[in-house]
């Protein structure tokens, strides 16, 4: 029964997150605040301009009960919204069952819901925000620093990410004829890699960066890349990411 109860509370816990989360994720490349009726505009529909009222602000259900619309003007609501809110909901569900209730809980939830809005961010606009690679940083360093109680981990991590995300920077994108959308797409994606550096244990990163690397060879190869429209390849990083935060031993040790 406690272990049920857990479960629809974190379930409700990803709900409410993943709602703020679209909000991020919609505003953030456009360049809006993200702070609601006290520093922004309040939530509105994109096409007709009407306010959003909070009863159609409760997550996965709004969708639910006006099929993806809205009110309105009956305009389609992206649908990265509603896998937003799912994804963010199941991120907090497996927290849970790995951590229960604990700081690592609130620790991974954190980090689930930034590589989130880094999927949604990446799919829509082909950019990771600087702001939420900086929460995902932060966060991952100050629980590294709490988890070695010092330093020097951590930047010996970062001098050798360093390294590693130069050498991932030349070969997807200097070498391969612009693997990427963008040399801004690129940077974004070299960025990320040195925060898996910093927040992974040395043996983990290596066998992330050693994954990654894989994957996008992988697409080179099949030639998945379309020459005339670029993709985003942001999950390529954020997925495996997200699996050793959650399956592999001693992630921050």
């Amino acid at each position: 029964m406690e272990q049920l109860l857990g479960l629809i509370l974190s379930a409700i816990f990803g709900a409410i997150f993943g709602s703020y989360a679209t909000l991020f994720a919609y505003r953030l490349p456009l360049g809006e605040s993200c702070f609601g009726r006290y520093f922004g505009p309040k939530s509105r529909c994109p096409q007709c301009g009407v306010t959003i009222k909070t009863r159609d602000l409760i997550p996965i259900l709004n969708w639910l009960l006006t099929l993806g619309r809205c009110r309105s003007c009956k305009t389609k609501i992206p649908r990265t919204h509603l896998f937003i809110e799912l994804a963010t909901t199941a991120a907090f569900i497996l927290c849970y069952i790995k951590f229960s209730f604990s700081q690592e809980f609130m620790i991974y939830s954190m980090i689930s819901v930034g590589l989130i809005i880094l999927l949604a961010t990446d799919f829509t606009h082909k950019i990771f925000p600087h702001q939420v690679l900086n929460l995902i940083l932060m966060i991952g360093l100050a629980n590294r620093v709490l988890q070695d109680q010092n330093v020097i981990d951590a930047t010996f991590s970062a001098a050798i990410g360093t390294i590693f995300a130069t050498i991932f920077y030349q070969i997807f994108y200097k070498k391969t004829n612009g693997l990427f959308a963008s040399e801004h797409q690129s940077f974004d994606y070299t960025k990320f890699i040195l925060i898996a550096a910093v927040c992974l244990p040395m043996h983990v990163f290596l066998f992330y960066f050693f994954a990654v690397m894989l994957i996008l060879t992988m697409f080179l190869i099949f030639d998945v890349p379309n020459k005339r429209k670029r993709a985003n390849f942001g999950y390529a990083l954020i997925i495996p990411f997200f699996w050793l935060m959650l399956y592999s031993p001693n992630f921050f040790n």
